[in-house]
């Protein structure tokens, strides 16, 4: 039991150093975009309420209207950031000369690469959903206090009754699909990044590593979409969504027709997407292990 015990807190540490070192800087974005937003929040309570206005609240009113445009750059600029040290952190803690304090932790290259993988995977999907969030809460304001509540539903309606779309709850139901998607494909961009990097790094391709880092990955990018596109060429998993709300779930062939207001999502990339980043995972754990060659 001691010893599965210290396994664990070994991982745990390595956990919490990987996500403290990331959160130095990382964080920092999400303080400032926090402060815009709340900058923006009062501006908007302020114009919302109307009436004789002083000095000051006019001016914060204005500056709610520049937060507005900052709040949409910074949560846009945050992808990018947290890209970067998605790669470069990677890249230096396990494959430059720092890379040989790494590999003498007692830990496994699985943890190592989970550790990793669960931070910067996680920082990742977070600074999408921030950027969704975001976006979200600054079309509601916009749809309640520009355009107006009772024009945002007629155009609703508009779509689900003249338009051929879907009832509301299956346009949620899309959305849902949708995040889930989202998630199957972080998780694999990461993982495809994290293996293009390792393998990068073994002696045959080491001397331009950062050349080769680049084209293994569009490679490896496009294969994976494309195995991930092959099982429906023969069979649907699908999940069935009806106008009633119910819910169905089944295997189909190709040219399987649905029944009328019935939703189905094809669910097979994603569990492919899921597939292929538990096998990059280890294929990338076993490079780091016994092919890396650190400089």
């Amino acid at each position: 039991m001691t010893g599965t015990s210290k396994f664990k807190n070994k991982f745990g540490m390595l956990l919490k150093n990987d996500f403290l070192a990331s959160a130095r800087v990382i964080s920092l974005f999400y303080i400032a975009e926090l402060l815009i937003l709340a900058v923006f929040a009062i501006g908007a309570f302020f114009n919302k309420q109307g009436g004789d206005q002083s000095e000051f609240v006019t001016k914060l009113i204005t500056a709610s209207n520049v937060a507005l445009v900052l709040a949409i750059l910074v949560a846009f600029l945050m992808i990018f950031v947290t890209f970067f040290f998605v790669v470069y952190d990677f890249n230096k803690s396990l494959f430059s000369p720092q890379g040989y304090l790494s590999f003498t932790l007692p830990v496994s290259s699985n943890q190592l690469l989970g550790s990793k993988l669960i931070v910067y995977g996680g920082w990742m999907v977070l600074s999408y959903v921030v950027f969704l969030l975001t976006a979200l809460y600054l079309i509601s304001y916009g749809e309640t206090y520009i355009i107006g509540e009772e024009k945002v539903d007629t155009l609703e309606m508009m779509l689900v009754q003249f338009m051929d779309f879907p009832s509301k709850s299956q346009i949620v139901a899309y959305g849902i699909y949708f995040i889930l998607q989202f998630f199957a494909m972080m998780l694999t961009f990461v993982t495809v990044i994290y293996f293009s990097i390792s393998l990068s790094h073994i002696r045959v391709f080491q001397k331009h590593s950062l050349i080769f880092a680049v084209i293994i990955f569009f490679v490896v990018s496009a294969l994976l979409a494309w195995l991930a596109s092959k099982p429906s060429d023969f069979f649907r998993t699908v999940l069935q969504f009806r106008s009633d709300g119910s819910l169905g779930f089944g295997v189909v062939g190709e040219d399987y027709v649905f029944a009328k207001g019935t939703m189905a999502f094809d669910i097979n990339s994603i569990v492919m997407s899921f597939i292929e980043s538990i096998a990059l995972f280890f294929a990338t754990s076993h490079i780091m292990h016994k092919r890396v060659n650190i400089k």
